[in-house]
């Protein structure tokens, strides 16, 4: 496994059967340095929505460092988190993927990939601190579309606009889905206006994945 423990990131070795060695992929690296960022900013709890969203923006500015590396567009993308982790005997791309979660893999050993990609989906677990890398897809499937309705480099306008939410100092530890939807739309209408481009395509992300209501304004 990797982690971020508070202190340091662990990066495993992959057991040679499932998993390779996980600094193989960068966005996961990312994804880990992402933990230590929420922590020291946001600092979401980790369980339930706000563990979940914890995960979603350590997958987002993991995948965009993998598309800064790359030069990638948000269209060129495969939007994949860990593809380089699965040796070739799993039945799967990824561990996850955030343009189509739920989709990254079915496997006899690891099973089939859990991620909703809509809250009528939003899965009520004990396990995995309340579905915090479950529920993620959700969000995840939000900033995709963000992304590739703006087009260009995702790290210009939708990276910047949930960057700016994660470190800005209004999301209470313990936000939700829908108070983490409201601070991204107030940060795209605050920084790009409120009839922008950049403001509606988040506003009809988050009615897509069924975060808010379609006719929603901050």
């Amino acid at each position: 496994n990797a982690f971020w423990n508070g202190e340091q990131m662990v990066f495993g070795d992959g057991d040679g059967e499932t998993f390779g060695r996980f600094t193989a992929s960068l966005d996961v690296i990312g994804h880990e340095l992402a933990h230590g960022v929420t922590e020291h900013t946001a600092g979401l709890v980790y369980r339930g929505q706000p563990g979940a969203l914890n995960e979603h923006v350590s997958d987002v500015f993991g995948v965009l460092v993998k598309q800064r590396h790359l030069d990638q567009s948000a269209d060129e993308a495969d939007w994949l988190i860990g593809a380089e982790l699965l040796l070739p005997a799993v039945q799967g791309s990824a561990l996850r993927s955030m343009a189509a979660p739920g989709t990254a893999y079915d496997d006899d050993v690891l099973g089939r990939d859990p991620q909703p990609a809509h809250m009528r989906d939003y899965v009520e677990t004990t396990e995995d601190n309340g579905g915090v890398h479950i529920n993620s897809g959700i969000p995840n499937k939000a900033f995709h579309l963000v992304a590739t309705a703006l087009g260009g480099y995702a790290w210009e306008r939708a990276g910047r606009i949930w960057y700016l939410a994660l470190t800005g100092g209004r999301l209470s530890r313990t936000a939700d889905f829908a108070a983490f939807a409201a601070e991204t739309v107030a940060v795209a209408a605050r920084e790009y206006g409120e009839d922008s481009e950049e403001a509606d395509a988040v506003r009809t992300a988050w009615s897509a994945v069924g975060v808010v209501n379609g006719d929603e304004r901050s």
